[in-house]
């Protein structure tokens, strides 16, 4: 069979992500930090710094995720769409609450992590088959059991003085890649979570500007209503034109982030779904935290994306309305131009056939005249009579001029 050159590599996506089992007890933190086009040789530099430190084998140039192996922690590296992400798994050894699963890892090579971290979360897997909800505690508002009852799902995704956010997972059946299916899907929650959120500030830095341009465009508008004179519609429409520059401008520099954060809103909503959630008493389950904080957000993201594609067409609209308006002026302007040329061209022709009688006049006097002077010089010879022999070259000469002047006319016309 002729297979396509890319089957190999579409049959290994599906597989790109696979989720890691894990045998609790077992601390997962996760280290999401945008990196950029720019960003991604620096990460890739890092994790072969890593590999190089520890003795691991080095990561593939095109390697989108690898795990490495230190001994007392593992590492999970991936490559996402515009961040990477580092998640490491460890035993815990004391700390309480406080431990992570970076706690092991070389502090100078963590310190130096490349991109801006905006995810910093970890998990803390536990086969204690024990009932959270007997002893809630008030600062895990959110809870539930989930994926059919096999484990308890108890965290306040709020972030701690180490700025970590923290969730508990409590596995009631003894099942290690069920455990890591539930995490992986938990990790991503709260990824995709704080990833979409980044369009938020950008949604009320563009609303304020976007206010403005509305109450521009809303003047213009008013104006155009208003029909000043060829000039100010001109005016008008180079202000408009202005106008929906800027506003493309703000819709390019907005669109990406406003679509990446409907993806990742979309990517949330269905691991939420995954997870199948039975609520606790006196806690909110994840889908009601998240329909409650992170749904208003994105409506938010999405009202300011649809009043800026609005905008742009009202714009649009507004402009091209002021345009039929000027081209209809700008049309009756050349029509009464071409009419007053017209009146002009007319006056000219009477003119030239004014001229034109006179030419002849002109023209057969000088041709009578210079048919005498051969007519005098054989006067005396020939028994003519001068002035009879004048009398008759008139009409001719005058006819023969008038005759030659409208073929003349006419080749000039047929032309």
């Amino acid at each position: 069979m002729d297979f396509h050159p890319q089957r190999d590599s579409l049959l290994a996506e599906v597989h790109a992500r696979p989720s890691t089992p894990i045998d609790g007890p077992m601390l997962v933190t996760r280290i999401a930090a945008l990196s950029g086009p720019e960003g991604a040789a620096a990460d890739r530099r890092h994790i072969t710094e890593l590999c190089n430190r520890i003795g691991s084998p080095r990561v593939a140039d095109d390697a989108v995720w690898c795990a490495v192996d230190g001994g007392d922690w593992q590492l999970r590296w991936e490559k996402h769409g515009e961040f990477f992400s580092w998640t490491f798994f460890a035993r815990p050894k004391g700390k309480g609450v406080d431990a992570s699963a970076i706690d092991a890892v070389p502090r100078a090579w963590l310190d130096t992590l490349p991109g801006k971290v905006v995810v910093l979360t970890s998990l803390a897997v536990s086969r204690e088959d024990q009932r959270p909800d007997s002893a809630p505690d008030p600062k895990e508002a959110v809870g539930s059991r989930i994926a059919d009852g096999t484990a308890t799902l108890l965290t306040d995704l709020r972030a701690d003085a180490a700025g970590m956010t923290r969730f508990r997972l409590f596995m009631h059946v003894d099942d290690p890649i069920l455990t890591g299916r539930i995490a992986l899907s938990l990790l991503e929650i709260e990824s995709y979570r704080l990833m979409a959120l980044l369009a938020f500030p950008v949604a009320q830095q563009t609303a304020a500007r976007l206010a403005e341009i509305e109450a521009e465009a809303r003047e213009l508008t008013e104006k155009i209503a208003t029909h000043l004179g060829i000039d100010d519609d001109r005016d008008l429409l180079a202000r408009l034109v202005a106008l929906s520059g800027r506003m493309e401008a703000m819709s390019a520099s907005t669109s990406f982030r406003f679509g990446a954060a409907r993806a990742y809103y979309d990517i949330v909503q269905n691991r939420i779904a995954s997870l199948g959630e039975e609520a606790l008493p006196g806690r909110q389950t994840m889908r009601d935290f998240m329909d409650r904080r992170l749904g208003p957000a994105m409506r938010t993201c999405t009202s300011i994306a649809h009043r800026e594609t609005e905008m742009i067409s009202r714009i649009a609209r507004a402009g091209q309305m002021l345009s039929t308006r000027v081209e209809l002026v700008t049309q009756k302007i050349n029509a009464d131009l071409l009419d007053s040329m017209n009146r002009r061209a007319s006056m000219q022709l009477r003119l030239q056939r004014t001229v034109e009688g006179l030419s002849v006049a002109a023209v057969s006097y000088y041709v009578v005249s210079l048919l005498l002077i051969p007519l005098k010089a054989l006067d005396h010879r020939l028994p003519l009579d001068t002035a009879l022999l004048t009398v008759a070259l008139v009409p001719l000469t005058v006819l023969g001029v008038w005759w030659s002047l409208r073929r003349i006319a006419g080749r000039i016309g047929d032309d």
